[in-house]
């Protein structure tokens, strides 16, 4: 595990990531103080770990540079789900921060073998007090995807099984195709019904219907869809819902 705190370190490392991630660590730290750098630790978490769980105190704040997170839902009934899929770059307990909120809203699992800044909330609130340029990045980031989740939350509610099965996949290939266009979801059906309100029968009918209209290809409870297929789904939503 690496974890270790210096100006260099921090930004030296920072030039080993992909250049898109290398250019929103460039906007953000533009104007950090240099003393803030003393307060990140370079930080290694193995696929698999739950590094932060809902309603434990949000007393770290991390910054995803390397992997995949997932955010997971605890059902009353003792169903977990994951909701959402986080990729490089993304912030973890600044909305908690943000918000004034004392505890995580949500449990956060890595779902490969990630790398992350990570320092004490008190450390981040004390860097947005002086750096106004960083906050308002940060702050624009959480309202962009408090209004995609109020969104997708809207369009589920007034959507038929179909129309809301189709949207939920074409978010998610929005969010996670990869550079060729291809992507790969998981979700079993019982993820499915928790997610969009539809009963596990309904979900299973519109499923087999789906994949048989080759609006996507799928195995058990892998959903593969390139981008012909998106393109597809995008054409039918956009008939009656728009962007």
């Amino acid at each position: 595990m690496i974890e270790h705190a210096a100006v260099n370190s921090i930004l030296d490392y920072s030039e080993q990531l992909p250049e898109s991630v290398q250019d929103v660590l460039k906007e953000l730290f533009k104007n950090a103080p240099l003393g803030i750098f003393q307060e990140m630790e370079i930080r290694e978490i193995p696929s698999g770990t739950h590094f932060v769980r809902e309603n434990d105190p949000a007393s770290r704040v991390y910054f995803l540079i390397k992997g995949e997170v997932s955010a997971i839902e605890h059902r009353v009934l003792g169903t977990n789900y994951k909701f959402t899929t986080y990729s490089a770059f993304e912030s973890f307990g600044t909305m908690e921060s943000l918000l004034g909120y004392d505890l995580y809203a949500a449990t956060l699992q890595t779902e490969t073998d990630c790398i992350f800044f990570k320092m004490e909330r008190s450390a981040y609130e004390r860097w947005m007090d002086k750096d106004s340029h960083a906050l308002k990045l940060l702050t624009k980031d959480t309202c962009e995807y408090l209004l995609r989740e109020a969104r997708r939350d809207r369009v589920f509610r007034f959507l038929p099984g179909k129309d809301s099965l189709l949207m939920l996949l074409a978010l998610e290939y929005e969010d996670r195709a990869d550079q060729k266009g291809n992507c790969r979801l998981t979700f079993t059906r019982q993820q499915i019904a928790d997610f969009s309100g539809l009963s596990v029968r309904t979900v299973n009918r519109v499923v087999q219907q789906l994949d048989e209209e080759g609006f996507f290809d799928h195995n058990r409870s892998v959903f593969k869809i390139n981008k012909q297929q998106y393109r597809k789904m995008r054409e039918y939503l956009n008939r009656f819902i728009s962007d």
